[in-house]
């Protein structure tokens, strides 16, 4: 036990005397472990968005859009969904707990005393906090009578109070929604944002018979639905249904594609899976790289160090230190180099999760595991890069060194 102390003390001696070779060696290896801890990191915080995502969505619920898949991808919004939808899934699907429509409407300009902003208002019915359970914090919903009616009444997001009314009470007042008076009646808590980088807060509500009425003028078309169906339902199962009978509700032949899209929770946990691996990907290749050049860095400079060293080592020799003490002590440098890079590189992946954070809204987590992760990495590097060099200097011959 003494013997390994004083080859470790030999050790610390030796890194903090070899500064430059210190250096470039931490650097490759800091750079390698900051991008695996936040692979690492970004997986865990992907799958903890995930679960929290669908928590919010409801395990149990869909969101069906008007137009395909394709058109939706490229920014296409063609309106293929109509109230007889509704009706005929509320008809033929038992499991429904409760049906929902849905109206956009983008860029709504909504003015408050001198104060404007641009935001999304969205025509839904009176059941809008159970079908997303997302309740108000101040206020009252609009109730079915202000729906039949076609009331000028809403109820607004978090951050559109924030931006119209400041420190202001927003219950009973007015404003205008794209020129339409509408009385505030009630405030939504907070949601956030979503995965994306959308902000949810940032929204009002309003009674879907007014939106088509008075707003869109289309009293045919919806832009979605919304359905939560009975606990403990087969949401796969149903999800087929729904299509077939959407299908053929809209007179689509087998050879024709869907015109709507159906998101489930299965859908939402392949969209944040493919997000992910993009920047694993990315991460990963740049890790690697990092690592490999790190190695690299340290098994020539650990070859050099083995040069300047010779007569160290020679002397050390002939004092009585065995081949296996010179080995131990290479060995234990490069550990104690990879030791203190991991630690440089777990503080910098820190700063690179949030520079993702911010610019991208990337969800990461960070724990124990991820840190674990890099710190046994960089140490396989580290001991398979300086185990040739190591190798080398413990077979130097004690004589021929002290010549040297």
């Amino acid at each position: 036990m003494e013997r390994f102390i004083n080859l470790l003390k030999q050790s610390f001696i030796a890194v903090r005397s070899y500064k430059l070779r210190t250096f470039f060696s931490l650097l490759g290896i800091a750079f390698g472990v900051a991008s695996l801890s936040i692979i690492v990191a970004s997986v865990q915080g992907s799958y903890h968005r995930a679960y929290q995502t669908i928590e919010v969505f409801g395990p149990e619920s869909i969101l069906i859009f008007s137009g395909s898949r394709e058109e939706r991808g490229i920014r296409q919004r063609k309106k293929t969904l109509t109230m007889q939808d509704i009706e005929v899934l509320k008809k033929n699907i038992p499991q429904i707990k409760l049906i929902m429509p849905v109206l956009y409407v983008d860029e709504a300009q909504v003015y408050y005393r001198g104060n404007i902003i641009t935001t999304r208002a969205y025509g839904v019915s009176t059941q809008f906090e159970e079908a997303w359970n997302w309740y108000l914090i101040e206020g009252r919903m609009f109730n079915e009578e202000e729906l039949r009616r076609k009331k000028n009444v809403c109820v607004i997001g978090l951050y559109v109070k924030k931006e119209l009314f400041e420190k202001t009470d927003p219950i009973g007042k007015m404003i205008l929604v794209n020129k339409l008076p509408c009385k505030v009646l009630g405030v939504l808590s907070r949601r956030g944002t979503t995965p994306t980088g959308r902000n949810l807060d940032d929204r009002i509500l309003m009674p879907y018979t007014t939106v088509m009425s008075k707003i869109n003028r289309d009293f045919k078309y919806i832009n979605s639905i919304r359905i939560r169906f009975e606990k403990g339902s087969d949401v796969e199962k149903l999800v087929e249904k729904v299509r077939q009978i959407l299908r053929q509700n809209h007179h689509l032949r087998p050879d024709q594609p869907d015109d709507f899209f159906i998101l489930s929770p299965t859908e939402i946990i392949r969209f944040l899976v493919n997000l992910t691996g993009t920047l694993v990907l990315f991460l990963g290749l740049s890790s690697i790289i990092s690592l490999t050049v790190g190695g690299f860095v340290l098994a020539n400079l650990f070859l050099l160090s083995v040069n300047e060293r010779k007569k160290e080592i020679g002397i050390r020799r002939a004092v009585g230190a065995k081949r296996k003490d010179i080995l131990i002590q290479f060995l234990l440098e490069a550990i104690l180099i990879t030791l203190i890079g991991s630690v440089l590189g777990f503080i910098l992946s820190f700063a690179g999760a949030y520079g993702l954070t911010k610019i991208a809204q990337f969800p990461i987590k960070f724990s124990l595991l991820s840190f674990l992760f890099g710190v046994i990495v960089s140490v396989i590097v580290g001991v398979i890069s300086v185990l040739n060099p190591a190798i080398k200097a413990s077979r130097l011959n004690p004589i021929e060194a002290i010549r040297e």
